[in-house]
């Protein structure tokens, strides 16, 4: 089973209305490269309080010459639409295409490997994947480092799902020696009642799709039981060599006795709040590094 995602730009309203709802968790827009897209702002908005079940994500679209000063352009686009884009897992998409049947605005490997390495050199923790279809550059892509994002389409219109070709559809034959990891099947979807929409699918889970292109955003493994007693002993016994309030016992009672319960009753005591402290540890998520 794979999963949906759905690429925008100005073609399409900017809001998503009921598309995660629908199954899309990986979405993308436009940011600009033959122009700025003036709904990026609008669309971030409405998408950047989605949480760990949903992708998000920019492309760029890439014209010859000058690939690294582009992806410094494209990366400045996105810190002034987009903020706080760089504290999560992001998808960083080149679009190289052949624009109007011109062959000048295709992009060579050269080029797109550049524009690549200078995103990985200021976004250490992603890794773009390019957007570059078979019937553009068939196999002269060999060789290029990034994973590629395929497009063909099957006929007709309708739901992504009903449009899908299956995981065993040749339109996710390999070319320029790799398999497409995300595959473009239609332009013509309906998402969240909007029409002529770009469906896509990965075939394989969101947290594989997200290690593929922020490999850099690593989940902490989950603790286990062993090391939750581990770390309630040890806060336990920290807590234990702190300075404690000397208790007078009552009339009658031995002091020896009454430290050995009052010692008893605290461990048993600490060791719950440290056992509860370590579940907190456990079921917390951590603030995420940066891009």
């Amino acid at each position: 089973m794979p999963i949906y995602g759905w690429d925008m730009s100005h073609f399409d309203a900017p809001g998503i209305g009921d598309a995660v709802a629908e199954g899309f968790v990986f979405l993308t827009h436009k940011a600009g490269g033959d122009k700025d897209d003036a709904e990026i702002g609008a669309w971030w908005n409405g998408v950047k309080g989605l949480g760990a079940g949903v992708l998000l994500g920019a492309y760029w679209v890439l014209y010859p010459g000058n690939p690294s000063g582009r992806a410094d352009t494209f990366l400045a686009r996105l810190d002034a639409t987009c903020p706080g884009w760089r504290n999560r897992p992001f998808i960083l998409q080149v679009d190289c295409e052949k624009w109007g049947g011109n062959a000048s605005t295709v992009p060579s490997k050269s080029e797109i490997k550049a524009f690549c390495d200078r995103l990985v050199a200021k976004c250490p923790k992603l890794r773009p994947i390019v957007y570059a279809p078979e019937w553009v550059y068939g196999d002269k892509l060999s060789g290029l480092g990034y994973p590629l994002w395929a497009s063909a389409y099957v006929s007709g219109s309708g739901s992504a799902k009903s449009l899908y070709p299956g995981d065993g559809s040749s339109k996710w034959a390999a070319y320029s020696g790799q398999t497409p990891a995300v595959l473009q099947f239609t332009s013509s979807a309906t998402i969240a009642g909007q029409t002529t929409c770009d469906a896509n699918a990965y075939r394989g889970t969101l947290a594989q799709l997200t290690a593929l292109v922020a490999p850099g955003w690593k989940d902490d493994p989950e603790m286990t039981e062993a090391e939750m007693d581990l770390l309630a002993g040890k806060i336990a016994a920290a807590l234990l060599k702190s300075d404690t309030v000397p208790v007078t016992p009552a009339s009658g009672v031995s002091t020896t006795w009454m430290t050995q319960t009052a010692i008893g009753d605290m461990t048993t005591k600490l060791g719950e709040i440290s056992r509860n402290i370590a579940q907190v540890v456990k079921n917390t998520t951590p603030l995420p590094p940066t891009a």
